[in-house]
């Protein structure tokens, strides 16, 4: 997942508002592959103010369950998508609800230097959770 590596560096940091930047082309091109897939950019937008099964969201979407369950695996190795919460069946079974990690995507090139750059406004609801469970358990 990209924001556990250095390749995904805070911009800018304040009550306000969260910019991450990639920094790795290997990653950002990945990333751009993604985010032009249409399936990949409806299952984002399902997902970013409430988390969702994949069930729901093949149903909402209209996209096949097996596509749903090829766009999360790919969401969630970049960093884009997160399982949120467990959900449990009565017969035993489980679910997973799952939550963009992302508010907004911006994308540039960088004409001297011949590189793409992507630009991330995390989820706040994402990074208010994270913000209060790390205030909890005593972070600074």
């Amino acid at each position: 997942m990209i924001y556990m590596t250095s390749s995904v560096v805070p911009v800018v940091g304040n009550a306000e508002r969260s910019l991450m930047r990639v920094n790795d082309p290997a990653i950002t091109e990945k990333m751009m592959r993604a985010l032009t897939d249409s399936g990949m950019r409806k299952v984002l937008n399902a997902t970013v103010v409430s988390p969702k099964s994949a069930a729901t969201l093949s149903e909402e979407l209209g996209i096949p369950i097996r596509s749903i369950y090829r766009y999360i695996s790919d969401l969630s190795e970049l960093g884009l998508l997160t399982s949120e919460q467990t959900m449990l069946i009565d017969s035993g079974g489980k679910y997973l609800l799952y939550r963009s990690m992302v508010k907004q995507v911006g994308i540039a090139y960088d004409s001297e230097k011949n590189v793409f750059i992507v630009d991330i406004v995390p989820n706040e609801n994402i990074l208010g959770k994270f913000m209060r469970f790390w205030t909890y358990m005593g972070g600074n």
